[in-house]
């Protein structure tokens, strides 16, 4: 067969390339089926990758070998598997190798269709349009392999439906992720799946306390699987913030493990919750395409469904440009697409401008949003803290935090004066 239909080099340089680096997975994930090689031994060496990383199992040598089991002989044996590793050309052209083994995938389906419309024609005494409808029909189809959706209204109809009765099953009840707030649930009807949420405010407001409180209410009440990204603190200040507020033991008796009895059972009791909670912590993930191939893992293999940022400007684009607001932009809408491409909610942290330290009223509004307009534009939800205490000492809302809903493409905006206990930092509706 000509090589317009395979690339031979191709497809060994995926599955190499997947064997040296199992991110690189993520790369193809939405590229390619088992289908799309060739080859019969590829097709089960990529069906036996695509298994093992579902079980967050590493694709290696070994477990690679295991896995195939009896199809192993089929699949070339150990040594053709060792080959593969050893004849990478190239290790950063993964997506260009897989482009190229699509396009060949593509040329293989128009083959196998334009035969059969010949067979067809030969055999029989069919009517022209008979035929081109057939073409059209078989068109469509490899289009639809090879493209993400169809764009067909029939399709989208059929799939609206289905939810139409799914809520009416399950009527009063939020259509994402609780929140954790009646106010917050009723305004945004949860953390909805494809939302790019932004949450901001000036330092000391409160944004990382109020982004873990949301985070454990939907990891540990929401029961949903929860990644939390901190591009600024570190792990263990993460979960000691996350233990103090589940447990209401005070953040420094936690810090210098300064508990009673009754505290030490409740830090374990607590501790434990957490652990077996599906709530993930990052601390050392700075770059906007190493958190893309994190959620993209996650979604994978633990059906992730909520991510936070803490947050936005730390975060590192490795196509940086001069101007910093265009590499906010860039990242804004990146975040949003993931979102999207993911059926996930991002919540970003953000901070604001100096702006609201020079007028007399404190509050933020979207034009304080740091660094570039397309964050508001990219936004479905744009979620501002305020805390009056900061900026008067005399206020009557001292330990009183207000979350201002500034923005909501899906509903309408308020403020809420919650109540944030300082040393625990939970928050109260």
């Amino acid at each position: 067969m000509n090589n317009v239909f395979y690339n031979l080099e191709a497809e060994r340089n995926i599955l190499g390339l997947i064997l040296l680096d199992n991110n690189n997975y993520l790369e193809v994930v939405n590229i390619l089926s088992p289908e799309d090689f060739y080859f019969d031994k590829h097709k089960l060496i990529y069906k036996s990758m695509q298994q093992l990383f579902s079980k967050s199992s590493p694709i290696d040598l070994i477990n690679l070998s295991n896995h195939l089991g009896n199809n192993l002989p089929e699949a070339g044996g150990l040594t053709y598997i060792s080959v593969l590793i050893n004849s990478v050309i190239n290790t950063h052209n993964i997506v260009s190798y897989a482009d190229i083994v699509k396009e060949k995938s593509r040329f293989r389906m128009l083959d196998k269709m334009l035969k059969a419309v010949q067979n067809y024609m030969y055999k029989e005494i069919p009517h022209s349009m008979d035929i081109i409808n057939s073409i059209q029909s078989e068109i469509s189809a490899i289009e639809k392999k090879s493209s993400a959706e169809s764009g067909e209204i029939k399709l989208i109809m059929e799939e609206f439906i289905d939810l139409l009765e799914l809520r009416w099953k399950d009527q009063g009840s939020l259509q994402g992720i609780s929140t954790g707030y009646k106010f917050l649930d009723n305004m945004l009807e949860g953390f909805l799946k494809q939302d790019f949420i932004i949450l901001a405010a000036r330092p000391s407001m409160g944004k990382t306390s109020m982004a873990l409180n949301l985070a454990l209410n939907a990891a540990l009440n929401g029961k949903a699987s929860v990644a939390f990204f901190n591009l600024e603190m570190g792990k263990i200040q993460i979960v000691e913030r996350a233990l103090s507020i589940c447990s209401n033991i005070p953040a420094k008796a936690v810090k210098r493990a300064e508990f009673n009895d009754k505290q030490w059972v409740e830090a374990v009791q607590f501790s434990s919750t957490l652990a077996n909670s599906a709530l993930f912590l990052y601390d050392k993930i700075y770059t906007l395409q190493g958190i893309r191939a994190q959620c993209k893992k996650l979604k994978i293999q633990n059906n992730l469904r909520v991510v936070f940022i803490d947050y936005l400007q730390l975060i590192l684009n490795t196509t940086r440009t001069e101007n910093r607001n265009q590499d906010i932009s860039k990242i804004s809408r990146e975040l949003k697409l993931l979102a999207k491409e993911l059926d996930i909610t991002i919540i970003a942290l953000s901070q604001l401008s100096r702006a609201p330290e020079a007028r007399l009223n404190h509050r933020p509004v979207l034009s304080d949003l740091r660094d570039s307009g397309s964050i508001e534009q990219d936004a479905d939800a744009v979620l501002f803290l305020y805390r009056d205490e900061y900026y008067n000492r005399d206020t009557d809302d001292k330990d009183i935090m207000e979350c201002i809903v500034s923005k909501n493409r899906n509903g309408s905006v308020g403020i809420k004066k919650m109540k944030w206990h300082k040393i625990t930092q939970k928050i109260f509706e």
